[in-house]
């Protein structure tokens, strides 16, 4: 009996000693990986409000785990925010407090942050310290994929500084090391942008969303800013009248992201540049494209175009009809005017042509040159960017904020 009091007692002593212990060390440690991840998760959102509440959540662990390795990740991932929200000087100084308060810390995360350090030292003060610093870490280690963090964040120093050579030297060094490196692949593709050669970047940005965009926190930003610099690049080549570079420009978007917002207008300024190069078959098609998709933000410009394509190419019956089309779909739009006089002109051309079939030809010439000079006269304004090769237009004024809008 006595054994089996002992016995009991000492079991019921273990178990509040490993209660205790799981209390104190293992749940305390789960809970601090746990929040730790939580912050991780919505910092890789991206956005200024996700980094700025990542930084509440590690301020928290940082509270409530002091002395731990917790605490020390919670400073690291709370310097990487601030260097998101360009505060280096509050990141350089959580990197320095991590360095200064641990003698223990993890040989790879002291790397890391000397990185960091050295390149924050850089950008501040534009000298060859931090520099001098990055070089001097290649030498201390062999690891492939910390040498390759280290010429990215050399190549991102000279991309600040201006130096574009230098830089994308250090970003082709750091794939040469790890091939996967996101930061380098983007590194790349800025410098690309810098250096004027938009195509090699635009490709590079396809490289990089075909192969890393369904698991790259980075994705959702290149892929916007792909989309909007790709059309930005369109349109200012439109405007300056270099229709084969526009058009290989808003190809990129019809091509790979169709269903953006802006692929209809893409489809429509496609049509635009080959109407400007008098290719009105091809236009037609487009704008035809453009009318037929799910997206009607461009459907009234297309409409009045494809009437204008064929009137130019001398099919009036059809060129009426587009136009009867429009004044039966938008008898309040924006050209509605235009879409009548348009229409008018058609028919007009198609009863001369009829006439002229039944006069001798001595006097169909009279007829023609008498026609000719009338609808000089009379010939109603083409809407504004409705010009045929060759003409000017003030869609060269158009403000690019409003590119939707003729």
């Amino acid at each position: 009996m006595t054994k089996g009091i002992i016995l009991g007692a000492f079991l019921i002593v273990v178990g509040i000693g490993l209660y205790a212990y799981y209390d104190r060390y293992i749940r305390y440690d789960r809970e601090a990986q746990e929040l730790l991840t939580e912050g991780r998760l919505v910092y890789e959102r991206g956005s200024r409000e996700a980094v700025n509440n990542a930084i509440n959540i590690f301020s928290k662990v940082i509270a409530r785990y002091r002395g731990t390795h917790a605490e020390l990740e919670a400073y690291f991932y709370m310097a990487q925010c601030y260097e998101k929200l360009k505060l280096n000087d509050y990141a350089y100084l959580k990197y320095i407090y991590i360095l200064k308060s641990s003698r223990n810390i993890d040989p790879v995360l002291k790397s890391e942050i000397k990185a960091r350090i050295a390149r924050l030292k850089t950008l501040r003060y534009h000298t060859d310290e931090g520099i001098n610093q990055l070089l001097g870490l290649l030498n201390d280690t062999t690891d492939r994929g910390f040498r390759s963090r280290i010429y990215t964040e050399l190549g991102y120093v000279y991309l600040q500084m201006g130096e574009y050579r230098k830089s994308k030297q250090m970003f082709d060094f750091a794939r040469t090391e790890n091939g996967d490196n996101e930061e380098a692949i983007l590194g790349k593709a800025r410098v690309y942008k810098r250096l004027g050669n938009a195509d090699m970047a635009y490709n590079l940005y396809e490289y990089f969303l075909k192969c890393y965009g369904n698991f790259s926190h980075y994705a959702p930003d290149v892929r916007r800013s792909y989309i909007d610099q790709v059309y930005r690049s369109g349109y200012e080549s439109f405007k300056r009248g270099n229709y084969k570079s526009a058009i290989s420009y808003f190809n990129r978007i019809v091509r790979n992201y169709p269903a953006d917002g802006k692929g209809e207008n893409s489809l429509y300024w496609i049509g635009e540049s080959y109407l400007a190069q008098s290719k009105y078959s091809t236009a037609i098609k487009y704008f035809d494209k453009t009318l037929d998709n799910y997206d009607f933000r461009k459907d009234e410009d297309a409409r009045i175009k494809k009437g204008y394509a064929y009137f130019l190419m001398k099919k009036f019956d059809l060129a009426a009809r587009e136009f009867q089309i429009y004044i039966n779909a938008y008898p309040q739009g924006k050209y509605i005017d235009t879409a009548k006089k348009w229409k008018g002109m058609s028919t007009q051309e198609l009863l001369y042509r009829i006439q002229n079939r039944m006069i001798p030809d001595a006097e169909e010439e009279k007829i023609e040159n008498s026609r000719k000079k009338e609808q000089t006269d009379k010939k109603p304004d083409i809407p504004k960017g409705m010009v045929g090769a060759g003409e000017s237009s003030a869609a060269d004024d158009i403000d690019y904020e409003n590119v939707a809008e003729i």
